[in-house]
C-alpha cells in the first residue's frame, strides 16, 4: 500500500492533469477522490505525473555556466578559490525528483494502462533517473543509489552510505540501456511529442556519460582504459541517429530557431513557450531600462582570439590566406564568429527601442547607450553574445520572456564526443574526418588540400588539443566549456591568468560628426555614414578615427591598470562536498576527500 504522503503528492500533481487533460472538460472529480488506483489506471493522470518529472529534471539554458570558464566575464567565487562548504547544493532537490521517478517505476505497471504506454513512460523515467544520478556523480562522486520509493518515516531505509563512483556509473549505464530498449526512435505523433526523450537521446547521453567517465576528472592518471567504451557508445549513438534522419543542421546560426521535429540536430530538447519562458535573451542583449540587470555570456578576448580566420587557420598563423588585424578583428573570421559575437559596430538587427537602437548597428563604446542606467551596464568586455538570440523579440521587459527552445544535446556534440574518444583509442583519421564535417558546416573554406585549416599529421596530443579547441568554438555558450575544463582537469591551464576585454571610448572625431553636443546625434551621423558607404569601420584606420580601444582585465577588481584577482580554481572543486545538512540527516554519509573531515574517495 502506498504511503499517504505519496498519495497526497500524486493528488496534487495530477489534479491539473485531471482537469486539463481529461477528454471530458466537465470531468472534475473532487481532489480527495483521486486514489492511487485511479492514478495508475488513468493514462492522463500518469502522464501528468511524468510531465512534472520532465519540468523538474530536464536541463534548461545554462545562463551562468560560461562564468566558470575562460569564455566569459563573471566574478564567481569558484573561479577565485573561494567556494564555501555546501555552496554546490544540488543534492536534496535531485533526490526529491528521483523519489518521484522511483514512485512511477514501481507503480506504472500495477494498473490497466496499455502496456506499450507503460513501457514508454518507464523508459522516459529511467532516462531521467540516470540523468539526475549522473549530475550528482559529476558533482560529488559516488552518492547513495536509491532505486526504490522510500517513505520519510523509515529513517533506517533512508540512512544509506555512499556507493562507490564505479557502482553509480554502472547503475546509470544500466538505466540508460533499459531506457533505450523501451524508448522509440521517433514517436508516432512526432510533432506533438517533440521534446520527449527518444532512443537516440538515451544512446547519446550514454556516450556523454562514458566520455566523462573516461576523462581525467574520474581518471586523473589515465590508466583505467575507459576510452574504448566511450568510443563504442558514441559510435552506436551516431550510427542510430544518422540512420534515422539526424545530422548537422544546414545553418549553424539558425539551428536554434528550427523548433520542430524536423530539426536534424536536436537530440535532447527542453521546450519553452511565452507562458513557460526563460530570461536568457535579456541577459545577452544590450541592457535596456526595464529589465532586471541580467548579464550573461559576455565574451572575453580569449574567446574572440580563439576563432580562426575564414580558412580555418589561427589568427597568428603566418600560413593563413588572410591577415588578421587586431583593430578590425572581425574581418575574414570563421563564420561562427559573427553568429556568436556582437562587437562595436557590428550589424545585429534587434527590436530594441530608441535611443538604444537607431539602426541595425551594435554599439559597445562607453556612453553609447545614451541613458545613464544603461550606460552603466555596457558589456565589460566590449562584446555581447548573439548566439541563439531572437532579435525579433522586443527589447526590455518582453526579452525577459523568451520562448526559444534549449537543445541540451546537439548532433554536433555527439560527433565531437566521438571524435574525442576516437583520438584516444588511436583512430586519428576518424577524428580528423569529424572535425572536417564540423568545420564544413560552419562555412570555413576547405583550402586546396581540403583540410579546412587543420594541420596535417597531428599526433595524439596535438589532435586532442584541436578537438578541445573545436568543442570550445562549436559549443560555445552552451554550458559545455566549463564542463570540459572540469572533466579534463584543464583549469590548471588557466589558473593564474586573467580574463580580458576591451574598453572602447569615442574620439574627438566622433564628437565632431554632428554640430550638436549630443552623443546620440553623433552616433546617428556615424550610422548614416556607415549605411551610405562613406564610412567603413572595417578599415582599421577609419575605425581608429572614431574610437580608442584599451585592453582591460574583467576579473574582480580588474580594470585597465590592474589585473585584479587571478583565476584560482581549486583541485577540490573537481568533486564537491556533500552539504552539511545532508550529513546531519544521514550519519552514514562520508564527506568527500579534499573537504574538511573528508574520507570518501570519489575515484573508486
Amino acid at each position: 500500500m502506498m504511503n499517504i504522503r505519496n498519495i497526497n503528492k500524486l493528488m496534487i500533481l495530477c489534479f491539473l492533469a485531471l482537469t486539463q487533460c481529461s477528454e471530458d472538460p466537465l470531468d472534475k472529480r473532487p481532489l480527495g477522490a483521486i486514489s492511487e488506483e485511479v492514478v495508475w489506471n488513468d493514462e492522463s493522470l500518469a502522464l501528468g505525473f511524468l510531465n512534472n518529472i520532465y519540468s523538474r529534471a530536464l536541463p534548461g539554458w545554462a545562463t551562468t555556466a560560461s562564468q566558470l570558464s575562460d569564455d566569459a566575464h563573471g566574478e564567481n567565487g569558484y573561479m577565485y578559490g573561494e567556494a564555501q562548504p555546501g555552496s554546490m547544493n544540488i543534492y536534496s532537490g535531485s533526490y526529491t525528483t528521483i523519489k518521484d521517478i522511483n514512485l512511477l517505476l514501481a507503480n506504472i505497471g500495477t494498473g490497466t494502462i496499455d502496456t506499450e504506454v507503460q513501457n514508454l513512460m518507464s523508459g522516459q523515467a529511467l532516462f531521467f533517473r540516470a540523468h539526475l544520478y549522473f549530475r550528482l556523480v559529476s558533482t560529488y562522486g559516488g552518492v547513495p543509489m536509491v532505486l526504490e520509493a522510500r517513505d520519510k518515516s523509515d529513517i533506517e531505509a533512508l540512512q544509506v552510505p555512499r556507493n562507490k563512483t564505479s557502482e553509480c556509473i554502472a547503475q546509470i549505464l544500466s538505466d540508460l540501456d533499459e531506457a533505450a530498449e523501451l524508448l522509440p526512435i521517433a514517436y508516432p505523433n512526432a510533432a506533438a511529442d517533440y521534446g520527449r526523450i527518444t532512443k537516440g537521446a538515451a544512446l547519446a547521453y550514454k556516450g556523454r556519460v562514458l566520455l566523462h567517465y573516461a576523462s581525467e576528472q574520474f581518471d586523473p592518471s589515465q590508466d583505467k582504459g575507459r576510452w574504448q567504451a566511450a568510443y563504442d557508445a558514441n559510435k552506436a549513438a551516431i550510427n542510430l541517429l544518422s540512420a534515422n534522419g539526424k545530422g548537422l543542421h544546414p545553418s549553424y546560426e539558425n539551428l536554434w530557431f528550427d523548433e520542430s521535429e524536423t530539426n536534424p540536430e536536436a537530440i535532447m530538447v527542453k521546450r519553452y513557450t511565452l507562458d513557460q519562458s526563460h530570461n536568457r535573451d535579456a541577459g545577452c542583449r544590450p541592457f535596456i531600462v526595464g529589465t532586471n540587470g541580467e548579464s550573461f555570456d559576455k565574451p572575453t578576448k580569449s574567446l574572440v582570439d580563439a576563432f580562426p580566420m575564414k580558412d580555418g587557420k589561427a589568427i597568428d598563423d603566418p600560413s593563413s590566406s588572410y591577415t588578421y588585424d587586431p583593430t578590425a578583428l572581425w574581418v575574414d573570421r570563421d563564420p561562427r564568429f559573427s553568429a556568436t559575437i556582437a562587437w562595436n559596430g557590428a550589424v545585429w538587427p534587434l527590436n530594441n527601442p530608441a535611443p538604444n537602437r537607431t539602426s541595425d548597428l551594435e554599439w559597445t563604446f562607453q556612453e553609447s547607450a545614451i541613458e545613464g542606467q544603461a550606460d552603466s551596464r555596457i558589456t565589460p568586455t566590449s562584446f555581447n553574445c548573439r548566439k541563439a538570440i531572437d532579435g525579433s523579440i522586443e527589447g526590455g521587459a518582453a526579452s525577459l520572456s523568451s520562448p526559444t527552445d534549449w537543445i541540451e544535446i546537439r548532433y554536433a556534440e555527439v560527433l565531437l564526443n566521438l571524435a574525442e574518444a576516437a583520438n584516444e583509442v588511436g583512430l586519428s583519421a576518424e577524428a580528423y574526418d569529424i572535425l572536417i564535417q564540423i568545420r564544413e558546416r560552419a562555412g570555413i573554406e576547405p583550402g586546396l588540400d581540403g583540410s579546412y585549416g587543420l594541420a596535417a599529421g597531428m599526433d595524439q596530443d596535438q589532435l586532442r588539443n584541436a578537438i578541445m579547441h573545436e568543442r570550445r568554438l562549436e559549443l560555445v555558450f552552451e554550458g559545455k566549456r566549463s564542463s570540459d575544463l572540469r572533466r579534463r582537469r584543464m583549469y590548471e591551464t588557466i589558473n593564474g591568468t586573467y580574463r580580458q576585454g576591451y574598453r572602447i571610448t569615442k574620439t574627438a572625431s566622433f564628437d565632431a560628426l554632428d554640430p550638436s553636443e549630443e552623443i546620440l546625434d553623433d552616433r546617428i551621423a556615424l550610422e548614416e555614414g556607415i549605411n551610405n558607404g562613406s564610412i567603413d569601420l572595417n578599415d582599421p584606420s577609419v575605425y581608429n578615427t572614431y574610437f580608442n580601444t584599451e585592453l582591460r582585465s574583467v576579473e574582480r577588481f580588474g580594470n585597465i591598470d590592474d589585473d585584479g584577482s587571478a583565476i584560482n580554481y581549486l583541485d577540490s572543486y573537481y568533486f564537491f562536498d556533500i552539504p552539511q545538512d545532508e550529513l546531519n540527516k544521514n550519519p552514514n554519509l562520508e564527506q568527500t576527500n579534499g573537504w574538511p573531515g573528508g574520507t570518501f574517495d570519489p575515484l573508486q
